[in-house]
């Protein structure tokens, strides 16, 4: 089928510093598994040439998210605020259909005609690498996982409370994950994940810097220990599952809260099953020879810690967050997670050659 249409879409941007090349490149487009369209990514504008058989209104290209056209918009707007990492208003979007070198029509959205897709609080402290970022633009799982949990992580970025971050970090943590791990169930994707980061130590850089000079007191104070250890082993027939838990951790720091919290409040339980020795042994033998994996930290911290969080909101077992009438524990809490998460999902983005 001939395509004999050229659109061209031009993002322009309030903005006066010098152009500068951020992506210059062929993008494929859903739908189609041959045809490409033209992307120019600057500092200051994009600029996308497609051609499409169909004549599309062009006033429906922002209200049809199906459409194809939309979809390339998303792709260059998501690129763009993920590489300059700070808000630049859309001045003007203009779109012009071409047939046989002649403008046959053309449309211009002013500012106050669609809705800007951050707002001037947003800002990203973290690099997302150049190449990695790219994978947003391939119509694969891959492609398209990356390209969700890029959207979730700029808006999480946005003036929202710790919260609702939370949400979205974790929305984009989701979609990752089930990528990466290629299962459909939560526990069965962390417990693959946390074999993954164990395994290729060099994947966590921002997240393992985060953590590595959190103390243990820190650690003990930071979040709810005994909340956690208790939802998830709460009756004695889950000793065995305590035992392994604890035996799949060797870090100083977590092991020094296990002790100090009487082997994370299940000693009697412990004793009663016969795992007492074992779990000691590990915890002493880790403390006494300072072992510190900060990769391990980062996985207690996103992998059980916060999906025991995730889980109390998701299922509805407590007030909302939002729902409060002063910044209380749980913001300072969410606050302390949502600074580990984030590093944590820029580092899988930055990863992806390696799944």
């Amino acid at each position: 089928m001939t395509r004999e249409n050229t659109y061209k879409i031009e993002i322009l941007f309030d903005t006066v510093i010098q152009t500068k090349s951020l992506y210059i490149g062929n993008v494929p487009y859903f739908g189609s598994t041959s045809f490409k369209d033209d992307f120019q990514i600057y500092n200051d504008k994009i600029i996308i040439e497609a051609q499409r058989s169909a004549i599309i209104q062009l006033d429906d290209i922002f209200y049809n998210h199906f459409s194809s056209l939309y979809n390339q918009v998303l792709k260059s707007l998501l690129f763009y605020y993920a590489s300059t990492r700070k808000f630049t208003k859309i001045h003007s979007v203009k779109i012009s259909r071409v047939r046989s070198s002649k403008t046959l029509a053309t449309k211009t959205f002013k500012d106050n005609q669609f809705n800007q897709v951050l707002d001037n609080t947003f800002k990203i402290n973290y690099q997302i690498d150049q190449e990695r970022l790219q994978e947003l633009f391939l119509e694969t799982s891959k492609g398209q996982s990356t390209l969700i949990a890029i959207s979730y992580i700029l808006t999480a970025n946005s003036k929202l409370s710790e919260s609702d971050k939370f949400e979205k970090l974790w929305k984009a943590f989701n979609k990752l994950f089930t990528q990466i791990t290629g299962d459909k169930k939560d526990f069965e994707c962390l417990r693959k994940l946390r074999t993954l980061i164990i395994t290729n130590p060099n994947i966590l850089t921002l997240s393992a810097k985060k953590v590595s000079s959190m103390t243990t007191y820190r650690l003990r104070n930071s979040i709810r220990w005994r909340g956690m250890l208790l939802d998830n082993y709460d009756t004695e027939k889950k000793t065995v599952g305590f035992k392994d838990f604890v035996l799949r951790y060797s870090d100083k720091r977590i092991m020094e809260i296990l002790l100090e919290t009487k082997y994370g409040y299940r000693e009697t339980f412990l004793k009663n099953k016969g795992f007492f020795n074992e779990v000691d042994t590990h915890i002493k033998h880790h403390i006494d020879a300072n072992t510190i994996n900060d990769n391990e930290l980062v996985s207690v911290l996103t992998g059980k810690y916060m999906y025991f969080v995730r889980n109390k909101s998701f299922h509805g077992e407590k007030v909302d967050s939002t729902f409060r009438l002063s910044v209380n524990k749980e913001d300072k809490e969410l606050k302390f997670l949502n600074s580990i998460l984030e590093p944590y999902l820029i580092d899988l983005i930055n990863a992806n050659d390696k799944y």
